[in-house]
């Protein structure tokens, strides 16, 4: 499999995106959103929410849950500013973008062990039955000196798919995520195969992915059981 630079789809449309057009018209706003990054007082309650998941004191989980954060309330917080002219995330805002940022991690572990049933009347293959995504340990609680690594090595992986099969990839990681038999259903009838063909199509992405000279080395540090010759 060739490896290509990843591409960054763009982010669909939220309810109060107008919000933002109307509030980078005033300098406070565009000052405070030019240094939430920076914000001490932001990481600072970012992190006490990460506190339970033991991601507290990660640098890279708290820039990712504050992206997270921007992504998701951002208009939210437009709309509170053009109302009243001030600028902030609320606690509430914080609480539950880093809940669902940390459920969407939870959501991508499942890519550790993914069953995907087959059927034989749409391909030829041996035996039909269920198959693990890759064998990377479930990390269960992770550390957070393994945070960043592990990203990276999300990242890595994904490098290792070809342009072609991204889309396929994306299926593979969301295969548990609510409204992906409409999705598997809309690819099926794209590409004029059988819904069954695409849990096939899935089966054989992460048979690649784990046979890819780099998978090995990526995942070591992240698997108890090393995989059997």
């Amino acid at each position: 499999m060739t490896s290509l630079s990843d591409t960054s789809a763009q982010p669909a449309a939220r309810k109060h995106d107008g919000e933002i057009i109307t509030a980078r018209t005033h300098d406070t706003w565009l000052s405070w959103e030019a240094g939430i990054h920076q914000n001490d007082t932001l990481r600072a309650r970012v992190s006490r929410a990460l506190d339970r998941f033991g991601l507290g004191t990660s640098t890279a989980a708290v820039d990712e849950a504050i992206d997270y954060l921007i992504n998701k309330e951002l208009g939210q917080s437009a709309r509170y500013f053009n109302q009243t002219g001030k600028p902030q995330f609320n606690q509430q805002q914080i609480t539950h973008a880093v809940l669902s940022f940390m459920a969407g991690k939870e959501q991508q572990r499942h890519m550790t062990d993914l069953a995907i049933q087959e059927h034989d009347g749409d391909h030829d293959d041996d035996t039909p039955g269920s198959v693990r995504a890759c064998h990377m340990a479930d990390p269960g609680h992770i550390r957070p000196d393994e945070y960043a690594a592990r990203r990276d090595a999300l990242r890595a992986i994904a490098a290792m798919i070809p342009d072609t099969e991204r889309e396929l990839y994306s299926l593979m990681l969301a295969v548990r995520e609510p409204g992906m038999l409409d999705r598997i259903h809309a690819y099926a009838d794209r590409h004029q195969i059988g819904r069954s063909t695409v849990y096939f199509r899935i089966k054989k992405l992460a048979e690649a992915i784990q046979l890819h000279p780099w998978f090995d080395e990526i995942t070591a540090p992240f698997r108890t059981v090393h995989r059997t010759a």
